[in-house]
């Protein structure tokens, strides 16, 4: 049994949700809907850490803080992103870095002190891709990498002192549309294109990264589908990611190289985020207000389990440990 807290997108970002709500899985893959935790407005992505947690409010531009206290989250603060449309977040040595997608600033939180804004700048070749759109932050032992979706950037960056300095920045194959990070057991990373709907592999070299190899996501069409979303196997064997407009998931097996499995539908409407639970994966399909469940075998090949189960405009799901325990 698994506890989640459940990030959502409310009227401000055209939603049905209005706050951080809870969920919990079962031993059988069954997934239950609790209700709202607390009112907030968009909390469109969560982080938690101890019994602190954080949510970037896309619409308004804002972060916002949470404790635990009593089943409820208490909201302690709230400030200005430090850009527009803040979409991702993460934390990493006492900050907590959001990433923002209208603007492509990487914002780095120390309240009360004022932020440390790191600008975004370049474009790519696709229309969506008209200007910089930082969306994923992944914080490592070494560094900390963020993706700009709209230049095809990965930037690396490192901590100096309580500043993040920006070492580098690897180009990504034109209209790749880089979207999301996965750290893989083995040191390499797995990142998700959006617009290229391809899965690129990344190899550590010193201080940087080199692309090993990239692979088209099984089920996926270039140019009428959007990827989003990543997860590992809970052996480390298998990757999964969300294909959005087709409405799938598909499943890609790791080894020295990456082999695409197969795919499977999402279940709903829209898969923006999903994550792995033991053998299941469950899936936010934000446009259908639903979560869906699948299994995912040791072959690789997911099938659905049960019926979808109606949360408001889901787009994010956060495995929540003991410190949140509902």
């Amino acid at each position: 049994m698994t506890d989640f807290l459940i990030g959502g997108y409310g009227p401000d970002m055209g939603g049905t949700g209005s706050g951080i709500a809870w969920g919990r899985s079962h031993d059988d893959g069954r997934f239950e809907f609790g209700g709202l935790v607390t009112a907030t407005e968009s909390p469109s992505w969560l982080v938690a850490h101890d019994d602190r947690v954080y949510a970037a409010l896309e619409g308004t531009g804002e972060l916002a803080a949470f404790t635990w206290d009593g089943g409820a989250l208490v909201e302690k603060w709230r400030v200005p992103s430090g850009g527009r449309y803040p979409c991702h977040l993460a934390y990493s040595e006492g900050a907590v870095i959001a990433a923002c997608y209208g603007d492509g600033v990487v914002a780095v939180h120390r309240p009360p002190s004022p932020p440390q804004v790191l600008p975004g700048s370049g474009s790519g070749p696709l229309a969506a891709q008209d200007g910089p759109h930082a969306h994923h932050v992944l914080a490592l032992d070494r560094h900390v990498l963020t993706l700009d979706l709209g230049a095809d950037l990965m930037y690396i960056h490192h901590w100096n002192g309580s500043l993040l300095e920006r070492l580098d920045a690897l180009p990504l194959p034109p209209g790749t549309g880089p979207r999301d990070l996965l750290a893989l057991p083995d040191g390499r990373l797995a990142l998700l294109g959006e617009w290229s709907c391809e899965l690129v592999l990344l190899e550590p070299m010193g201080d940087t990264f080199e692309i090993v190899q990239v692979v088209a996501l099984p089920g996926a069409t270039q140019g009428a589908d959007q990827a989003s979303g990543l997860a590992l196997s809970a052996d480390g064997r298998f990757v999964v990611a969300g294909i959005r407009g087709s409405n799938r998931v598909a499943s890609l097996e790791l080894g020295d190289a990456v082999a695409g499995v197969g795919w499977a539908s999402s279940g709903g409407d829209w898969p923006r985020h999903l994550v792995v639970d033991g053998e299941f994966v469950h899936v936010a399909n934000q446009l259908s207000n639903t979560v869906a469940t699948l299994r995912l075998g040791a072959d690789g090949i997911l099938t659905p389990v049960g019926e979808p189960v109606a949360v408001p405009s889901p787009t994010h799901l956060l495995a929540v440990g003991a410190a949140l325990k509902f």
